[in-house]
């Protein structure tokens, strides 16, 4: 009865507590809402948007035969280069990335990814407009009386697969070849892809194979590749910038070789993967003036070794460097591959050597553009010294002064070592200085630098081509060490031509340069076709 004396004052209580309490829990309320609000949204539902050729608005009768011949691109194709799928937290990083990958496959004009918010949650949205995929590939150059051409069907979309195959048919004063090639990045189990390359020439053949699993994305976890070559072939050398060659030999080459790789460490910033490598090789050489009275030479040897690649990751999307109103994709982040292969006697050659190879590209924004540096060395070391080395550096920086102008130069410049016949430098033939004819410059020394200013005149004309005009100029050369130093400068003006419904960036260029005389060619006037720049990557270059 006791408890009945204090029930007013538990009633008055009861009250402020609930009020107490119900405040607790509001205050640690707010803080999980915040958090929660603060998660990115989960993925919902991803939404093709499939075009061709040209959009639905678009009803001219060239658009519609276009797209009524063109097979679009199969949905499978583009979902397998997404990065993201339905129940995944939003990432905006990769996002981005899977429209690199897209853009990489080669077959569209534009990709545009957007994230829509619905009742239902939110929605990826995926647009893909496809480019046309069948093109001739020609390309056409005079100079010195000499023609050389190159005519070709390539495409790089068959039926809808991302698939490339292409049959060419190039004639030069060194000989004529009849070449196929195929490729498909992911043909079996969506994955691994398959490339091959056949050439008939007029003096011997070119076979190349090659299996692979590349590294998808930059978190992509393991990667290999198994490839294998051969060739019967003539190898052609030049000195001095003749036009005809002086030397000639007879070259038998095989090469098997295996990689794998793995990530060590993968995000959006970059990576860390170590891999390791392993060739066969058989490469022999005989004078073509040599008797064939005996078996040809056969010389085998195998190398192995370690290599690790770190990677800092930053990418731009530019438009109008390499074509017309088209996005292009530039590396500007840091990567460097270091490796190692050890070449002993037990393995076919002369003495126990290591053969060491660092390559490293980093590129940054400047104002009004962006820049970037490439580099490589390598080498072969044994108890003799240095057996065989390279060292090529590069610089190209690509500025836009103002809507629809784009200026580029690039400088580089390399040094060889007791290279194998045929793989010294070798410019002419609208690679280096190109209003010098083919071999113009070779030797184990070479310097180059190109710059051209390009004004774009209108980037979809008719809605089929993007037009420009630009001017040039080129100075460069090749030598042999002791031998005075070879050099050539070209000028001039040119057409930049590019069709805005294909699904490849590069503009065709139409030059005429002047060609100022050196000791190997007069001075006079060249017309040049092309496709491209007329320089290339250092690390495409062949060893």
């Amino acid at each position: 009865m006791r408890f009945l004396h204090f029930l007013p004052l538990v009633v008055l209580c009861l009250p402020l507590r609930l009020s107490a309490q119900s405040t607790v829990e509001s205050d640690s309320a707010e803080p999980r809402a915040r958090s929660a609000s603060l998660l990115p949204p989960l993925v919902h539902s991803v939404e093709l948007q499939r075009r061709d050729i040209f959009d639905p608005e678009e009803r001219t009768w060239y658009a519609r035969v276009a797209n009524a011949l063109h097979i679009q691109t199969r949905p499978h194709i583009i979902r397998r280069e997404l990065l993201f799928h339905p129940g995944q937290a939003y990432d905006s990083a990769l996002v981005a990335e899977s429209e690199r990958n897209l853009r990489g496959l080669g077959v569209f004009r534009r990709v545009q990814i957007d994230s829509v918010r619905t009742d239902s949650g939110l929605v990826m949205r995926v647009v893909t407009k496809d480019g046309w995929s069948t093109k001739a590939d020609w390309r056409f150059r005079s100079a010195g009386g000499d023609v050389e051409f190159t005519i070709g069907l390539v495409e790089d979309n068959l039926l809808g697969t991302a698939s490339s195959a292409a049959v060419r048919y190039q004639k030069s004063p060194d000989r004529t070849t009849v070449g196929l090639g195929f490729r498909q990045s992911r043909l079996f189990a969506g994955k691994v892809g398959l490339s091959a390359l056949f050439q008939d020439r007029s003096d011997g053949q070119v076979a190349a194979l090659a299996l692979e699993q590349p590294f998808f994305s930059l978190t992509s976890r393991n990667a290999f590749r198994l490839q294998g070559e051969t060739s019967d072939e003539r190898i052609l050398r030049f000195f001095n910038g003749e036009d005809e060659a002086s030397d000639s030999l007879s070259r038998r080459f095989t090469l098997v070789r295996g990689s794998a790789a793995w990530a060590l460490r993968g995000s959006s910033q970059g990576f860390l993967r170590l891999g390791v490598l392993a060739q066969v090789r058989r490469d022999d050489f005989i004078p073509r003036s040599t008797p064939a009275t005996g078996d040809f030479p056969r010389t085998v040897t195998g190398a192995v070794g370690p290599y690790l690649v770190w990677n800092r990751a930053d990418f731009l999307v530019t438009q109008g460097v390499s074509g017309f109103a088209r996005e292009e994709d530039v590396d500007l982040g840091t990567t460097i591959r270091a490796g190692a292969m050890f070449a002993p006697k037990a393995f076919g050659y002369d003495r126990d050597g290591i053969a060491p190879l660092v390559t490293a590209r980093a590129g940054t924004r400047i104002p009004g553009g962006f820049g970037f540096l490439e580099g490589l060395a390598g080498g072969l070391f044994n108890s003799a010294g240095l057996d065989s080395g390279s060292v090529q550096l590069a610089a190209t920086a690509v500025l836009k002064t103002r809507p629809g102008h784009v200026a580029v130069a690039h400088v580089e410049g390399g040094w060889l070592e007791a290279p194998l016949p045929g793989a010294e430098f070798d410019l002419g033939l609208g690679t280096g200085p190109r209003a010098f004819r083919s071999h113009a410059f070779t030797g184990d020394r070479m310097v180059f630098a190109t710059a051209e200013y390009r004004v774009t005149v209108t980037e979809d004309f008719l809605g089929l081509v993007g037009l420009g005009v630009a001017g040039f100029v080129d100075h460069g050369g090749a030598w042999y060490a002791g031998s005075p130093r070879r050099l050539g400068w070209d000028a001039g003006v040119g057409l930049r031509l590019g069709a805005s419904r294909a699904s490849d960036t590069e503009a065709l260029r139409f030059d005429l340069a002047r060609r100022f005389g050196n000791d190997a060619q007069e001075s006079g006037w060249v017309i040049t076709v092309g496709k491209g720049f007329v320089f290339s990557p250092v690390g495409k270059r062949v060893l």
